[in-house]
């Protein structure tokens, strides 16, 4: 059986990148049975990383940009006049970006994450569009892959998608986060100014992220519960003016300290020394850096929209993160209390410990193979 896989988010950064890399190199590497070829499209085919890949399967370019061939696919309903040779000899083929083909012959298996959009629309103008486009998707899908309980709850609510053409796929944990020795741990903290307890957040600073709720719940625990942690905030700047203006407005300069994109080793650290994790997003498809986070042993805080409960199980504390005085009583209650922390730490770990990606390959391949077994 040849499989196809849009292999773009392999070579990207963040959950989805995290995601997909991690994934599709277990399944081509432990799969013994099955051919795959890497597809990039030209919007990724610049960057860096293609000759890595290499070593995990045989990669095709795509030459045509991707508007020209969602185009053809949307408007024209039928397979692509070039590169025939990939698309008829493919049995199956995994699509990874919301960006689904028409094939020739074989199936068509796509990933979703999560319907963020469908469910926060005074956020995302484009909701409506957001909309078409997962009905055209879910349409030419033999099957769909989710990453959680909940967007498989959401396809079936919103979109009104069969649930047994749904199949739950989760992210792993690696293994080696929970051995992060505490000097790398010094180390990293010295390099970024970190002095002293800290609490961590880690992810985007998109609206839906709510991390300006969080700022809020950090300041009322600080002037009201004598809190004193730093808070730890790394992402991006690009989406965070808002954020970063907050900051002023509530008189936290000197008490948050941004690191921006952060990565590897320097991530495992940060989250191993805080000592709380705290992820107050508005609703999240999975929220990968909260198992990061349960995967180095810290404790986690997060709201109880969308799949977040499902990730910590027991582990951790999930509250209603939109109203930041429940969010600052939270945070002083994990803060103030070594034992309640050493409770979470071991409970995390357990709770980590059930996603693996090793399962998760097994149960995507299954699942391939069966999608393209039912084609012939």
């Amino acid at each position: 059986m040849l499989i196809g896989i849009d292999a773009g988010p392999m070579i990207g950064h963040g959950g989805i990148s995290e995601y997909v890399g991690s994934l599709m190199r277990k399944l081509v590497i432990d799969d013994q049975r099955n051919q795959y070829r890497l597809v990039f499209r030209r919007s990724w085919s610049h960057l860096s990383g293609l000759r890595e890949c290499e070593q995990v399967a045989p990669i095709v370019r795509l030459s045509m940009p991707d508007r020209f061939m969602s185009l053809w696919w949307d408007r024209m309903n039928c397979s692509l006049p070039v590169n025939r040779a990939l698309w008829n000899s493919l049995d199956v083929y995994l699509s990874t970006c919301l960006m689904t083909p028409i094939l020739p012959r074989g199936q068509v298996v796509s990933l979703i994450y999560d319907l963020i959009p469908l469910r926060l629309p005074t956020l995302f103008p484009h909701h409506a569009d957001f909309r078409q486009r997962m009905h055209r998707i879910c349409a030419r899908s033999a099957a769909l892959v989710t990453i959680s309980q909940c967007t498989k709850d959401d396809l079936v609510e919103l979109l009104g998608i069969d649930p047994a053409k749904i199949h739950v796929v989760y992210p792993g944990r690696q293994p080696q986060w929970d051995s992060i020795a505490p000097a790398c741990i010094a180390t990293v903290t010295q390099r970024y100014g970190i002095v002293g307890p800290y609490i961590l957040y880690a992810g985007s600073l998109g609206r839906h992220k709510n991390v300006e709720a969080l700022l809020r719940a950090y300041r009322l625990a600080c002037v009201e519960g004598s809190l004193g942690a730093t808070l730890v905030i790394t992402g991006s700047r690009r989406w965070g003016k808002d954020v970063l203006r907050l900051v002023d407005t509530l008189g936290l300069y000197e008490k948050v300290i941004f690191t921006d994109y952060v990565a590897g080793e320097d991530l495992h650290a940060l989250y191993a020394g805080a000592h709380l994790f705290a992820f107050p997003s508005l609703y999240e498809g999975f929220g990968l850096p909260v198992l990061e986070a349960m995967s180095c042993g810290t404790p986690v805080l997060v709201s109880k929209s969308g799949a977040l409960p499902e990730v910590i199980g027991e582990a951790g504390l999930a509250v209603n993160a939109e109203d930041p005085r429940t969010l600052a009583d939270a945070i002083i209650r994990v803060m103030g209390n070594a034992d309640l922390r050493l409770h979470m730490r071991e409970a995390g770990l357990r709770q980590a410990e059930r996603f693996s990606w090793s399962r998760s390959a097994d149960q995507l391949r299954l699942l391939l193979e069966q999608i393209a077994g039912e084609s012939r």
